[in-house]
């Protein structure tokens, strides 16, 4: 590889950080020039004539003890899952509905300071929406750390410092951690090895609970390349249950055998299946005849709920 060139690996990273930075430096879609008729002002749920029809809220609005507002990134959430229908639906129609959602899970001084603080949210994303960029100068990472610094300025204009760090500071956390881990991919000057010493060191800072959710996929991953590695050596259920045991826990060990048993009965039954359907459809009759013969196959073998599934099978 020359020098500068990266791998398409920290490409994706790259592209990754760059998406997960800019979603916070986004402010309100651009209205659409169609009209649509208000939701009425008691109206809770999302309107029918909206993208959120059918849906649930996300998010969420609690209050403490002493019935005042509890400040938590979960009614930013909220108030974003309303927002999604801008351009759909007034801007007013949208605050509405957020307000009677509001009305509907607090108490009156919780409500009001929620309300407000709705107010203040969507002020901040029309001011940022509104925020002329400079000349962009630099590289990409740099545009995008002074984006955020920007951004960060604009909103202190809106919130307390208090409230930023209670309703942002995990968004905040996220959205520098991905710059520094995009400035790590983009350094040409950095070896491969230089590179991912760097990217670990960095994925050490992160909280516990992060570290674990990034590294589920890839544990399913490794789990599946060892298990794969040991049928091919010949080992036996008892090698991949150990295996299994010393990477996670017993437990898990044990709920993964299970999941490879239902598996393999189900190939048993599919197989089963698919020899007797060949039969069923080259015997002699009608093709009332048949059909009703495979409908009765189809019942013998199988759970109406499980028989949706047999069309993959029956190519």
């Amino acid at each position: 590889m020359q020098r500068g060139q990266l791998p398409a690996t920290w490409v994706a990273g790259v592209v990754a950080a760059a998406a997960l930075v800019v979603i916070g430096l986004q402010g309100l879609p651009t209205p659409a020039s169609r009209v649509v008729d208000p939701a009425p002002a008691a109206e809770s749920r999302p309107a029918a004539t909206s993208s959120l029809a059918g849906t649930t809220p996300d998010g969420a609005a609690t209050a403490a003890a002493d019935q005042s507002l509890v400040l938590d990134p979960a009614l930013i959430r909220l108030f974003d899952y309303y927002l999604t229908t801008v351009g759909e639906r007034p801007l007013d129609a949208i605050r509405a509905q957020v307000a009677s959602d509001l009305d509907g899970r607090l108490g009156p001084l919780a409500a009001r300071q929620a309300k407000d603080l709705f107010d203040r949210y969507v002020r901040f994303k029309t001011a940022l929406k509104d925020q002329r960029p400079p000349k962009p100068t630099g590289s990409s990472v740099d545009m995008l750390r002074d984006g955020l610094r920007r951004m960060l300025a604009l909103r202190a204009t809106f919130f307390t410092a208090a409230e930023s760090q209670a309703l942002f500071a995990a968004q905040d956390a996220e959205a520098s951690m991905a710059l520094a881990r995009m400035a790590i991919e983009q350094d040409p000057s950095l070896s491969d090895a230089q590179r991912r010493e760097r990217l670990a060191a960095l994925d050490a800072r992160l909280p516990a609970s992060v570290r674990a959710d990034r590294e589920a996929p890839l544990l399913v991953t490794r789990l599946d390349e060892a298990e794969q590695k040991i049928r091919a050596n010949g080992g036996s259920e008892d090698d991949i249950y150990h295996m299994r045991a010393a990477a996670t826990s017993p437990e898990a060990a044990n709920r993964l055998a299970d999941v490879d048993r239902e598996e393999a009965t189900w190939k048993a039954r599919i197989a089963t299946y698919q020899a007797q359907r060949g039969s069923v459809l080259a015997a002699p009759g009608s093709d009332a005849d048949r059909a009703a013969a495979m409908g009765e196959l189809r019942n013998r073998l199988f759970t109406p709920e499980e028989q949706r599934r047999l069309a993959a099978y029956e190519g």
